[in-house]
């Protein structure tokens, strides 16, 4: 049997469904019965471990699927700022499926984990923020974008690995907000060619909700600080005003978003194989690439030269760049069953939790 170095499509789908399975039937059931140790079981037991262990059996190249690369304090900061400023563009998607939800039936409000003092907080930034980042991130920015990355390009691999981040919370209320942040996580990943980005960013999602949770409790003594007689919100008009204020937030931090997103660009110039760049106002193709380095041929020569980053960034570099191309979308139909079979799925339980009288 041949092997290789990354995951395919096929077996990214056919794993995610596996796990997918697992999640909604061994995965409740632990969380039914004691929510964070359940937690704990799900993101390790069934996400992590058995990805990792499959990489191993399979012969994956786990540094280039997993993209294990440290990232200096400099850009880390700029990640945790990008993941901040994206929580009023994550609310309002979410806030908009709660809309189209309650305009049909009525929303629901989720029973979610708050911290009332300071132990329960470090146990829940724990488990909700550093586990679920390093867990779910290993998952979706490292097995299925690889996967879905080296067979459709940059682009349609950071799409579909937010697509299907969304489809494995299983939950119609927090579908967007997930789509979102999951192709974030992956545009982070691809650009700084590191998956401690996406653990970062996720982290950090994760750990402000985990805080304002705790905050909440903190302020007021009402167990939910949203819910009011069972509904998340008193009207369809509360909705939709909150939605045009974030709204306005969002567009604003849209603007510093991009701004840090071209920050980082200049701190990682992406490259490919085929790029051109203009090095002292002489221009030189990309041949080859291994690990850090890139093979260089200068126009009309046939001599091949080695530099690195580094270098290249010493002697000035002119390099215009799109991480994501324009390669039109070409699915594999036959290797999408798996995902196919998990979207019924997503769809038969929109029907009971929504739909059904």
């Amino acid at each position: 049997m041949e092997q290789r170095s990354h995951f395919s499509i096929f077996e990214a789908n056919s794993i995610f469904l596996i796990l997918a399975g697992i999640f909604l039937t061994v995965g409740a059931y632990f969380q039914s019965k004691e929510v964070l140790s359940g937690l704990l079981i799900t993101e390790y037991g069934i996400i992590f471990v058995p990805i990792l262990l499959y990489a191993l059996v399979t012969k994956k190249d786990l540094r280039g699927v997993f993209r294990v690369k440290k990232i200096p304090l400099k850009q880390c900061l700029k990640i945790v700022a990008i993941a901040i400023l994206l929580l009023p563009t994550v609310a309002i998607v979410n806030m908009i499926a709660i809309l189209l939800i309650e305009l049909f039936s009525d929303a629901i409000v989720l029973d979610i984990p708050t911290a009332t003092n300071g132990v329960e907080y470090l146990g829940l930034m724990f488990i909700i923020s550093i586990t679920a980042g390093i867990c779910e991130e290993t998952f979706f920015r490292g097995m299925v974008l690889d996967a879905y990355e080296t067979e459709l390009g940059r682009k349609w691999g950071a799409i579909f690995s937010g697509f299907l981040f969304a489809i494995f919370h299983f939950n119609p209320q927090n579908f967007f907000g997930p789509l979102v942040l999951g192709i974030m996580f992956s545009y982070l990943v691809q650009l700084t060619g590191s998956i401690f980005a996406g653990i970062l960013a996720h982290a950090t999602n994760n750990g402000i909700a985990v805080s304002l949770g705790f905050w909440a409790n903190l302020v007021s003594d009402e167990a939910d600080m949203m819910a009011s007689g069972g509904q998340l919100y008193d009207s369809i008009g509360l909705l939709i005003g909150m939605i045009v204020g974030y709204g306005v937030l969002a567009l604003g931090f849209a603007i510093v978003i991009k701004g840090l997103l071209k920050s980082l660009r200049k701190d990682y110039a992406t490259f490919e194989i085929g790029d051109s760049i203009e090095v002292n106002t002489k221009r030189y193709d990309i041949i080859d690439m291994e690990a850090e380095k890139l093979i260089i041929k200068a126009e009309n020569s046939e001599e091949l030269l080695t530099t690195d980053l580094e270098r290249l960034s010493k002697v000035g570099i002119s390099h215009e760049y799109k991480l994501w191309d324009k390669r039109p979308l070409k699915l594999p139909i036959g290797a999408m069953v798996p995902v196919m079979i998990a979207a019924v799925a997503y769809g038969y339980i929109f029907y009971l939790a929504y739909l059904r009288a």
